[in-house]
């Protein structure tokens, strides 16, 4: 039991810093910069409060086992709002909750979803060209005793994201690192408590078998 919780601390640790990631940090810190310059005092403030409190949720998150829905879905809005702000509105999103779940008595394990988000937007979205992107996350319960999460967005395809050559290769590379620690983090849960948690990852195609986006379910138990 003691190695399980060493062992957990440390994944959990990495996945602190895997979201807390410094690329992220300091583009945003850069563009809060550019704004400044440009005597946009406004947007630069209104873009330096959204950062500090996405900052804070994480600090705060991080501390606890099990923290609320509620704050990992406002630390998720935040991220994206932010994200989006600096590809010039590149995409739109929508975070929608069933009825017969209230966020403010649900707790999950934090630094879950996140990755998967970061994903959807530097892999899926960023390169798409066409059609305007759009991510969405739905939350559904499962016979009152798991939650869906389920992220999905209309970008190029984890086939092509994954053939595409540019200077991301290392964030590229920054990003499996988190989302292989959330696997890893669900992988010993279920095995020292029991539990059925999973996460799936489809990827969608059109009819005439072009990439449509990828789709990520996360079920976890209730708690």
């Amino acid at each position: 039991e003691e190695d399980y919780k060493q062992q957990l601390i440390q994944i959990e640790m990495r996945a602190l810093r895997a979201q807390m990631n410094p690329h992220f940090i300091f583009n945003v810190l850069n563009s809060i910069k550019l704004f400044m310059v440009q005597n946009d005092a406004q947007t630069a403030a209104n873009y330096l409060t959204k950062f500090a409190k996405l900052i804070r949720l994480i600090l705060n998150n991080s501390k606890s086992k099990m923290i609320m829905m509620e704050d990992e879905l406002e630390s998720l809005k935040l991220y994206i709002e932010i994200e989006n702000f600096r590809f010039n509105d590149k995409f739109d999103y929508k975070i929608q909750v069933s009825e017969n779940i209230d966020p403010d008595f649900v707790e999950l394990p934090p630094l879950i979803l996140q990755p998967y988000v970061e994903n959807a937007i530097w892999h899926g979205l960023m390169h798409k060209k066409e059609e305007r992107g759009m991510l969405l996350i739905d939350v559904k319960m499962v016979e009152n005793d798991s939650i869906i999460f389920t992220i999905e967005d209309n970008g190029i395809g984890r086939k092509a994201a994954g053939e595409m050559k540019s200077n991301t290769a290392r964030k590229a590379q920054y990003k499996s690192i988190g989302m292989e620690l959330t696997q890893d983090r669900v992988e010993m849960t279920n095995q020292f408590y029991g539990t059925k948690a999973s996460i799936e990852v489809v990827d969608l195609m059109k009819e005439n078998g072009e990439a449509a986006g990828t789709r990520v379910v996360v079920s976890l138990p209730i708690t």
